[in-house]
């Protein structure tokens, strides 16, 4: 009979995961206790909020626990002492039931979970093992392709960064994926004949269903190889739990492949900034007229703002055509207004990118020696992205 029992050869090589919990005025640490007590491998300690800077400056602990019986401005300290204390450890919060104010707050702490009371069995067990294997996964990277503007064509070449990213420059054994974070249009999977018809609505209501068996089951694969998540979900950008759903998503889909590209809209969403937040780099497609830089320079701005100077951000005009006498907004002008953000150039390809959407291919199948296809290569290399995805 199958006692599902580990042999203990099979334990010794499973390392303790060092737990510290802090219980919050009137939560007790029995509820988490009993919740962990038949999982050998997890060691508890109590971290005491009067001490976080000592206890937390030791470097002894894989994660932290915070078991709250409310939400209060006293709580949000402390979850805000420890994330300033502890940025690099998983951080698993357990409250009851939050309003979706208090949600948003919550998740601007960069969590690694957020479990709702009363818990069911084995829901903290498996928040902790999804974390152990997020923290192990540091190599993954995240790359934003955002519109500056409506129109400038980010979805087209998000597309083909995935593309050229799976066929070029990831080895055999990576994995790329492209997430559409447009849920309005769901415009990746519709350019490329991929559409996805899964309702994300029905596990709105639950977004801790979200994992990565969950992710396996709603991925598309393209025959160039890259994963793509693309749906067509307009009600998720005013659905109650909608964010929270995008961000679960996000850190799954993240965990999951080596490198994703993220394919965002130019208009506001409440999930934006966290977006922008915890991204590897920015790719910003614009066009080169002046509505369109002034949305860019804005743009810039803002993430300057968030993630300060050594995050990388590149701006990419697309649909360039050039002319004989000199475009009308020469490279010098453009210089100066961009300082030090780059920029690069990829030229108008309409009659390739139109034949690729009527026939829903990538315009890689249209034609793979194409100016529009060699200037994407030129980029990605010159951005070091095909170091990063080869590493």
């Amino acid at each position: 009979m199958n006692m599902n029992v580990e042999s203990p050869k099979a334990m010794a090589n499973i390392p303790m995961t060092r737990m510290l919990l802090l219980s919050g005025e009137g939560a007790q640490p029995s509820e988490v206790e009993a919740l962990v007590e038949f999982s050998p491998r997890i060691v508890i300690s109590p971290l005491d909020p009067s001490r976080l800077k000592e206890q937390l400056a030791g470097g002894g602990a894989d994660l932290i626990v915070v078991n709250l019986a409310r939400l209060a401005e006293a709580e949000l300290t402390v979850l805000n002492d420890i994330r300033a204390l502890a940025g690099g450890l998983p951080l698993i919060v357990i409250s009851p039931q939050l309003s979706p104010e208090e949600t948003r707050r919550l998740f601007s702490l960069d969590l690694q979970d957020w479990l709702p009371k009363p818990l069911e069995a084995g829901d903290l067990i498996d928040s902790i093992q999804k974390a152990m294997r997020s923290r192990s996964v540091t190599t993954n990277r995240v790359h934003a392709v955002i519109s500056a503007v409506g129109g400038a064509g980010a979805t087209t070449l998000a597309v083909s960064m995935a593309d050229l990213a799976a066929s070029h420059f990831v080895k055999k054994q990576g994995s790329v994926a492209l997430f559409d974070l447009d849920f309005s249009l769901g415009n990746c999977g519709y350019t490329i004949n991929l559409m996805n018809d899964f309702n994300l609505g029905s596990v709105a209501s639950a977004p801790r269903r979200v994992d990565a068996e969950f992710i396996r089951v709603i991925q598309k694969k393209h025959p160039n190889g890259f994963f793509l998540y693309s749906f067509k979900r307009p009600e998720l950008n005013t659905e109650l739990n909608g964010y929270e759903l995008v961000l679960r998503m996000l850190d799954a889909v993240s965990v999951e492949h080596d490198h994703t590209f993220l394919d965002i809209p130019y208009y506001e969403t409440e999930w934006r900034e966290d977006v922008f937040s915890a991204v590897n780099s920015f790719t910003l497609v614009s066009e080169l007229h002046l509505p369109a830089i002034k949305h860019t320079l804005d743009l810039i701005e803002r993430i300057r703002a968030l993630r300060g100077a050594e995050v990388p951000v590149h701006v990419v005009f697309n649909k360039h055509e050039t002319h004989l006498f000199g475009q009308h907004i020469s490279k010098k002008r453009l210089k100066e207004l961009f300082e030090d953000t780059p920029f690069h150039f990829v030229p108008q390809a309409q009659g390739q990118i139109s034949q690729a959407m009527d026939r829903g291919v990538l315009p890689s199948d249209v034609s793979r020696r194409s100016g529009f296809l060699k200037a994407l290569t030129k980029y990605m290399k010159a951005v070091q992205m095909s170091v990063e995805v080869s590493s």
